[in-house]
């Protein structure tokens, strides 16, 4: 992929130069014998970087082997799309209460797939400390409204461990 990019850059810059250098002959007889000087010159780079990408040693087309990979159904790949959008989910609503000043001490939402293939929360719950007991109802407010789902909320007791170490 590497080689690629450098490629891509190379081509870049190849295109620029020939535009500056192309800026710099003003006459037609000149501008043949610079067009076919040009028209080397781009041919030469461009068979040298698919050589170099031919050799390179960042694409080895021999470790491919399909047969290696694993197969998922329909159902697997939704688990995995419905888990990773639950995951920024549970990010972007502990930012937005962090940012209204509230400190959440576990979010736990649940998402399921529609028949039309739309992604929703089912079930969020919310477990905050006791000292935001009484934001109870904004915290409510606020999930609704950026989840579109009221949300069940619970004081999360802190428990002391008498463990002596």
């Amino acid at each position: 992929m590497n080689v690629l990019s450098q490629l891509a850059l190379m081509l870049c810059y190849l295109s620029v130069a020939v535009t500056v250098m192309s800026l710099f002959v003003p006459q037609k007889r000149t501008r043949k014998i610079f067009g076919f000087v040009i028209g080397l010159f781009v041919i030469a780079s461009i068979v040298l970087c698919v050589r170099n990408l031919t050799i390179s040693e960042d694409i080895d087309l021999s470790d491919l082997n399909t047969a290696q990979m694993p197969e998922y159904s329909e159902s697997d790949y939704n688990d995995m799309i419905l888990r990773r959008t639950a995951d920024n989910l549970v990010k972007a609503t502990d930012e937005i209460l962090r940012s209204e000043g509230i400190e959440a001490e576990d979010i736990r939402l649940s998402l399921k797939i529609s028949d039309e293939g739309r992604i929703y929360v089912d079930r969020a719950v919310i477990y905050i400390s006791e000292d935001d007991l009484l934001r109870r109802q904004e915290i409510k407010s606020i999930i609704s409204r950026n989840l579109s789902k009221e949300p069940l909320v619970y004081v999360q007791k802190e428990v002391e461990r008498t463990d002596e170490e």
